[in-house]
Order: C-alpha cells, then sequence, then structure tokens
C-alpha cells in the first residue's frame, strides 16, 4: 500500500536540507522613477541601467507541498526620473502633467541591500499524490519575513557620480522638531514570491522565482517628504555637506533655470512606503542524507 501512495523519488523532494544559490535582476519601488508599473518597464531607458541581486539559501522541506527557506542575498536597486522622459515628448516642460513633473524633479536612485530573510513554501500540485504530483515541473508560493540593511545615492546636481545621502538628510530628517524622524538603516520587511522549480534527477533542481519586498519605509531612494531651504542645510550640516546636500535635493534648475522648487512643497510622497522585487533564476543541490519517505509512519506503516 505505500508503493501505492509513493511519487518516483525523483521528481519528489523528500523530508531534508537542500542548499542553493540565487542570481537576478533587481528593481526598486519608490517616489523615484515612473509612476505607473507598465511605464516601468517599458520605458525606453530602463534595460541600460540593469542592477542584480544574489545570494544562498537553505531549505528543508518537511512534506512535498511544504518547506522552510532561509537566504541571504546582497544586491543594488536602481531608479530614475529621467524613465519619464517618453512620457514627456511633444509636451511642454511647464504643463503640470505626472510625467513632467518627474521628469524635471530629475531625481536618481541607487540602494544597495543586504538581507536575510525566512518563507514557508506551498507547492500546491504536490498536497495531494496524484497526476501533477509526480511533475517534475512545479509551481510554488512563498511567504515570509525579512530583516535588511539599505545604502541609498544619488547623483549630485546634473553629474553622474554617485555619493551616499544617509547622512545629507535631504528632507532634514533628524534636524530636530517639526523635521522628518531618521530612518533606521536596518528595516523588516514582507518578501511575498511566486515562481515554478524544476526537479533534475534526484539531487537537483532549478527554478525561476520573482519576489517582491513591502518594506515599513519611505526612505530607500531618498526621496519622500518635502524641500527644504539651504539655510536650514547650512544650519544644520557642515559647509561642504550643506551644499551636496542641496546640489542633490533639488535638481529641477539643473535642466530647467525657468522653474525652481519652494521650501515646503512635496518631493515625494510620504503617504507611500518603498518596496523592492528580484526576478532571480535559483539553483539548489539536495544533501543526500535525505533518506526518509514523506507520507507519515502513522498512517501508512513504516519505511
Amino acid at each position: 500500500m505505500a508503493q501505492k501512495y509513493r511519487p518516483f523519488r525523483a521528481n519528489v523532494d523528500q523530508d531534508g536540507w537542500a542548499i542553493g544559490m540565487n542570481i537576478g535582476a533587481t528593481d526598486l519601488w519608490g517616489d523615484v522613477g515612473t509612476n505607473s508599473f507598465v511605464d516601468h518597464y517599458t520605458n525606453s531607458g530602463y534595460t541600460s541601467k540593469l542592477c542584480f541581486m544574489g545570494g544562498m539559501f537553505g531549505r528543508y522541506t518537511f512534506h512535498p507541498s511544504f518547506a522552510i527557506r532561509f537566504h541571504v542575498n546582497y544586491g543594488v536597486f536602481y531608479a530614475t526620473d529621467k524613465w519619464n522622459e517618453d512620457g514627456v515628448k511633444g509636451k511642454s516642460l511647464i504643463e503640470g502633467n505626472d510625467y513632467v513633473q518627474r521628469y524635471l524633479r530629475a531625481q536618481t536612485a541607487r540602494t544597495s541591500i543586504a538581507e536575510g530573510a525566512a518563507l514557508f513554501e506551498f507547492y500546491p500540485r504536490r498536497f495531494n499524490v496524484t497526476g501533477k504530483a509526480y511533475r517534475r515541473g512545479q509551481p510554488f508560493i512563498a511567504a515570509g519575513l525579512a530583516v535588511f540593511h539599505f545604502t541609498p545615492y544619488s547623483t549630485v546636481a546634473d553629474g553622474n557620480t554617485f555619493v551616499k545621502t544617509y547622512d545629507l538628510s535631504l528632507e532634514g530628517q533628524g534636524f530636530g522638531s517639526g523635521y522628518p524622524k531618521k530612518a533606521s538603516r536596518v528595516q523588516p520587511a514582507v518578501p511575498l514570491c511566486i515562481g515554478y522549480r524544476w526537479d533534475i534527477g534526484s539531487r537537483l533542481n532549478l527554478g525561476i522565482e520573482y519576489m517582491y519586498r513591502m518594506t515599513f519605509t519611505d526612505q530607500l531612494d531618498g526621496v519622500s517628504g518635502k524641500y527644504i531651504s539651504q539655510f536650514e542645510f547650512e544650519q544644520n550640516l557642515s559647509p561642504a555637506d550643506a551644499q551636496t546636500a542641496m546640489a542633490i535635493a533639488d535638481k529641477t534648475k539643473y535642466y530647467n533655470h525657468a522653474l525652481s522648487n519652494t521650501p515646503g512643497t512635496f518631493r515625494g510622497n510620504p503617504d507611500n512606503n518603498d518596496s523592492y522585487s528580484s526576478l532571480a533564476i535559483t539553483f539548489a543541490f539536495k544533501v543526500p542524507s535525505r533518506d526518509r519517505i514523506w507520507w507519515t509512519t502513522k498512517k501508512f506503516g513504516s519505511k
């Protein structure tokens, strides 16, 4: 009877550990960049600045449908208001639509992120051992908790050199009463994942997955709240840092000298938290000590 319920071992994970690695392209979802998902991926400049994330993971399977994964990753994430250029073509730069406003803001953000996470994986077609459970390819979903450390960067004025912005407090973060609080660079996140995985024999598998991380901060890209004045920078930073901060915080004047941003007006939307995602290829090795069959001995008898 046990053999009747036992899937082909090469195609179904046995209880135990697998170790693996992943690498893939990244996306930063914040105030900088395009307003829509479609524009983000279809604008003509998107592929010129691809960034990547990679790492390692361990996965423990305790039933063909259920596993727990622990991973550590490091990656770079990028966004720029120049991605709105396609929407600006044919329009006056003094028009107030979203494409023009974002394009003239001219912000560019780059953020490096190191993360650790624990996720619960579910393979729905292997919950019952029938038909599709035997297939090598299996879809899955996953969710969990993560902790990440981020370092934000931006370019100075209309140049291409990136500098760290966290200590520059571009919107007055940490300047005192009446100013935004400075967010910790160590933050929690909720990763959500969907993917597909192929078993290659009894020891290896290959997969592809899209993982989206919801965060609880709006400061990943350095744009969140309001413009502040040069005087406020000079009162709270060193002279050199104040000049650098001003050249990063308000870049509109470098692209259209007829326009300026009044202190107190918004640079971004403080009501929406930032997020980040990756589209990755995974490769895993199933540890040979995995010698337990997946069903419980209580139901089907001993091995």
